[in-house]
């Protein structure tokens, strides 16, 4: 009976590591997933050593402090290091589900094919589009292009509401 019992938690403690690593691989980078569940499943095995299965909930909430303590070390770290802060926050952005990439690429697809649009009709829109695109600020914009900040920005209104009517003529926006 207690090698039943044994072979049974066994089971146990596997269903719930898969269950951990699938929850822990969505939170925090593929690297960190496995040794994150690992100390969780090693805090329940601890505290459960009476032999009977803990609580779901409980288990569950021993994982998301394990995954709160990983980010708190990741704060502390970039404190000390914000060159390291910038790397480890984009190492940690969330990775998007198949569906959501899927669309995020026919996104970047329909737009750059409006760009592709607008630049037959105003190039320099064009170029102010995919300069914000590419993640250049508006004020960087303006010390390229030698104009003050408030005439970029009414530019830039102006080529949005041109995008925009691009964007909607294809049906993409409403």
């Amino acid at each position: 009976m207690a090698e039943r019992a044994a072979t049974s938690r066994e089971d146990w403690f596997a269903q719930l590591r898969e269950r951990f690593l699938a929850l822990a691989r969505r939170r925090v980078p593929d690297d960190a997933a496995e040794d994150l569940v690992q100390e969780a499943l090693r805090i329940i095995h601890e505290k459960s050593a009476s032999g009977e299965e803990p609580q779901l909930a409980w288990c569950f909430q021993v994982l998301r402090n394990v995954i709160g303590n990983f980010y708190q070390r990741q704060r502390t770290r970039a404190a000390a290091d914000p060159e390291e802060a910038r790397d480890a926050v984009l190492a940690d952005a969330p990775r998007p589900s198949p569906l959501e990439a899927l669309e995020a690429r026919d996104s970047e697809r329909v737009i750059g094919e409006a760009v592709d649009e607008l630049a037959a009709t105003d190039g320099s829109c064009a170029r102010y589009v995919r300069a914000l695109l590419a993640g250049l600020d508006p004020a960087t914009i303006a010390r390229g292009d030698e104009v003050p900040a408030a005439i970029l920005y009414r530019r830039l209104y102006r080529c949005r509401r041109k995008l925009r009517v691009i964007l909607e003529r294809r049906g993409v926006l409403t």
